[in-house]
């Protein structure tokens, strides 16, 4: 008689393969940890971008309205302008250029470049620091920037790594 032994294998995993699994399942969660957390980088730098936009609109304004004197038909030069935007020697000074001034006689000044909501935003993130920020530049690790408008060329907003 011929006896013949069946042992059955057990269904489950063996101990590698659970290994094995495990590991899989890790990298492709530390995968999509890593894709999640930079979507939400990338996306603040865009809003910095936009933010940068903003800030130079505005700064494009003010030369505008400080190249003519008043309400009249005289025009200053842009080399006026310049000295005096660069006599500010600091981001806040230029910065505070482009806020609403209400006590201004001027009306260009008063009504400001940037809308109040935007300026308060800024000033409420740049405290103790000569380098404009947001929420949206601070989780980008960014800051703007306004330095000395060289001759020959027109006043920038610099976007900065840190």
């Amino acid at each position: 008689m011929n006896t013949t032994f069946h042992t059955e294998k057990g269904k489950g995993f063996s101990f590698v393969e659970a290994i094995f699994t495990i590991a899989i399942i890790g990298i492709m969660s530390s995968l999509v940890v890593s894709a999640i957390s930079n979507a939400s980088r990338d996306a603040h730098r865009v809003m910095g971008r936009q933010q940068q936009a903003a800030v130079q609109g505005a700064l494009t304004a003010w030369v505008m309205a400080q190249s003519r004197v008043g309400n009249t038909a005289q025009v200053r030069g842009l080399e006026s302008v310049r000295t005096t935007y660069n006599a500010l020697g600091t981001t806040s000074a230029r910065f505070n250029l482009l806020v609403p001034n209400p006590s201004s006689p001027d009306p260009n000044l008063r009504a400001g470049f940037l809308d109040q909501t935007t300026a308060d935003h800024f000033l409420d993130h740049t405290t103790g620091t000569d380098r404009l920020k947001t929420a949206a530049l601070d989780s980008a690790r960014q800051h703007l920037t306004l330095p000395a408008w060289q001759s020959g060329d027109f006043p920038r907003v610099e976007l900065v790594n840190e």
